[in-house]
């Protein structure tokens, strides 16, 4: 054990004679694979969802298009949902990302998709889709997906690599011995500490990536990212139980730090700052914010009550109804009227959002499920990116309509055989936030192997 080179191939060694490691990361990759196919159930499920909903809509402008030609094969005249494009309704819908099946993140708790009406409330248009997903039981829980494998179940792994690597030696005498050798304490340490957590962070590394690849992800990409987390967040416990194995004398001392650590990182850290994100920038109240707008667009209806029934007696000499050109005219009232409500509680939960998103940084276990849920495709920015588009897909469908309105215009043959409008969803840039999180992992892990160099620093005698 005279150099560097000896000391990794003892701990190499060591490392993988011990049964117990080949045990656990039998049963890490035991627990990866069943993660990564329950979340490539979910995933799919999901996509399923969201394209029934695409479909429907593809649907109805197909049943309209043979109920158009055949109205016009009997020398009918059509219908009213025929010929007016104020009733055309469309799809939009959330794709899911190339590794959804890495992990449920945030997606849940917003629609994936959106039925689109020129005349219809555009902020109620995800409501279809945004119940039902599945029981209030399980969002509270969590999936048991591969994001929670690598959180939760990685450290445990790690921990239990490394927790009492120096500390065992330091309690059975064994660490004189070993810093009575022709090497400097800090390269004995550091190294034996990099080779034991270091082959198992490589292994399990690989078992995930496989565990991916296995449900059929083929992003290179995006594995090569996913990766590179996993490296990341699973460097800074290899560190952190470095820290600990300088500062205790007993394995015993040591385990019940690494316990504490991981419960504090992984656990309450992360409860404490959504703790905080309530009271520091309370979301605003879902139920108070329906009842504002239910009383304003009753306001409305009532003040449009008797225009609405002039209308419906009104005699028209345009393309569209006097009815309908009252309804143009209600929607707009109504817009005035709610759309400052919904920009106050998007404001509210804007700020909560906010907050809670710099308060992630707080937790390398928070910093690292963010990337994996921006990697996965559920994050809730994405979610909110989806929210958007299609609120602007729904402008354009509107102005669509007014257009025709003010040209008189009527749907054709033509106009049925396709979607006059369709969907396309533009994946929002995720490279900034994911190389935020990998450097506040990276600056974790060397705030403490700065503060294991300082131990180190004050000579082997502290070690022992």
């Amino acid at each position: 054990m005279s150099n560097g080179s000896g000391i990794a191939r003892l701990e190499w060694t060591r490392t993988w004679r011990d049964p117990v490691m080949r045990v656990m990361l039998v049963l890490f990759a035991i627990a990866a694979g069943y993660a990564a196919l329950t979340g490539a159930r979910w995933a799919e499920q999901r996509q399923r969802a969201v394209g029934q909903a695409l479909a429907s809509a593809d649907e109805i402008v197909t049943k309209r298009h043979d109920r158009f030609v055949e109205t016009l094969a009997k020398g009918d005249k059509p219908n009213f949902d025929l010929i007016y494009v104020t009733a055309s309704q469309f799809g939009a819908g959330l794709p899911n990302a190339p590794l959804a099946a890495l992990s449920a993140g945030q997606a849940e708790g917003y629609a994936a998709a959106a039925n689109v009406t020129p005349f219809g409330d555009p902020h109620a248009m995800f409501d279809a889709f945004a119940t039902g997903l599945e029981s209030p039981s399980v969002l509270a829980a969590g999936r048991f997906d591969l994001a929670f494998v690598i959180i939760v179940l990685l450290p445990l792994l790690l921990i239990a690599a490394t927790y009492d690597f120096w500390s065992r030696d330091v309690e059975n005498g064994s660490a004189r011995f070993q810093l009575a050798q022709p090497v400097r304490p800090a390269r004995l340490i550091l190294t034996r500490s990099a080779v034991r957590g270091g082959a198992l962070l490589g292994a399990a590394a690989l078992i995930a990536l496989g565990s991916l690849v296995a449900v059929g992800a083929r992003d290179s990409a995006g594995l090569a990212l996913f990766g590179l987390v996993v490296l990341a967040y699973g460097a800074f416990w290899i560190a952190l139980t470095t820290l600990i194995n300088l500062f205790v004398r007993a394995s015993t001392t040591a385990a019940l730090a690494a316990g504490t650590a991981w419960l504090s990182i992984v656990m309450l850290l992360p409860a404490a700052s959504a703790a905080v994100a309530d009271l520091a920038a309370p979301p605003p109240s879902a139920m108070a914010h329906t009842n504002a707008l239910r009383s304003a667009g009753l306001d409305v209806r009532a003040a449009n009550q008797a225009a609405a029934r002039a209308a419906a007696a009104a005699e028209s000499d345009r393309a569209y109804p006097a009815t309908l050109w009252q309804r143009r005219g209600e929607i707009r009232q109504r817009e005035a009227r709610l759309d400052p409500l919904y920009r106050s509680h998007a404001e509210g939960l804007a700020r909560h959002r906010a907050l809670a998103d710099g308060l992630r940084f707080l937790s390398p276990a928070v910093i690292a499920q963010d990337a994996l849920d921006r990697l996965a495709g559920t994050d809730a920015s994405r979610a909110l990116a989806f929210q958007a588009q299609a609120l602007a897909f729904a402008g354009d469908a509107r102005r669509l309509a007014f257009d025709w309105m003010d040209r008189d215009r009527l749907m054709t043959l033509a106009d049925h055989r396709q979607p006059l409008l369709r969907f396309g969803f533009a994946e929002p840039s995720r490279g900034r936030p994911l190389a935020l999180d990998l450097l506040a992992l990276a600056l974790f892990t060397i705030l403490s192997l700065t503060f294991a160099a300082l131990r180190l620093r004050r000579g082997a005698s502290k070690l022992l």
